[in-house]
């Protein structure tokens, strides 16, 4: 019976850091979420050149949650199926890589602070630092290609758009971090 104890605390919860069978069926339902939100619910304002949603909520929430390697693997997975399903414009896969980094970067920072990872202080750390790297800089980039629009100009709008969501989405997981304590 110890056995069996250790191997579903080990393996069942993902403690160890590896993917688990759980944590693939989490990262699926999250992928989900996030294509829904993202290509259903959001709003597209500014000649394309902002997306008003909240589909990079459920990425996020897996790379907290779950660790940055499923947070990647949830990015990837709802970037190239959302394409797929509904694609909004050009494929360009600069927007893949920063799905992929908008799971990652917050599994790593939460992982910095395992004793307390859901404290305020680390869900907005993780929420600034996919705002700063992917929203405002890799994003913009990506978009000065598939739009023809200077980095400069494209920027002060997807700043404040951005920044609004990216203080609900810090918000929203916060107060969903109470439940997510009892997962682990």
């Amino acid at each position: 019976m110890e056995t069996l104890d250790k191997t579903v605390e080990g393996n069942s919860y993902g403690h160890n850091g590896g993917l688990t069978t759980r944590k693939l069926v989490m990262a699926s339902f999250l992928s989900a979420f996030s294509i829904i939100l993202t290509r259903y619910v959001s709003v597209m304002i500014a000649g394309g050149s902002i997306r008003l949603g909240f589909g990079n909520l459920p990425i996020i929430i897996s790379g907290i949650l779950l660790g940055p390697l499923a947070g990647a693997l949830t990015g990837v997975i709802s970037d190239l199926i959302g394409v797929l399903v509904l694609s909004q414009g050009t494929f360009h896969p600069g927007f893949t890589l920063s799905a992929i980094l908008t799971g990652a970067i917050p599994g790593f920072i939460i992982r910095m602070n395992k004793k307390n990872k859901f404290t305020f202080l680390n869900i907005l750390m993780a929420n600034l630092a996919v705002y700063v790297l992917i929203s405002l800089f890799l994003n913009t980039y990506w978009l000065t290609h598939i739009l023809g629009k200077g980095f400069l100009v494209l920027l002060p709008g997807r700043a404040i758009t951005s920044g609004i969501v990216t203080a609900i989405n810090t918000a929203i997981i916060f107060s969903l971090s109470k439940i997510f304590k009892y997962w682990y």
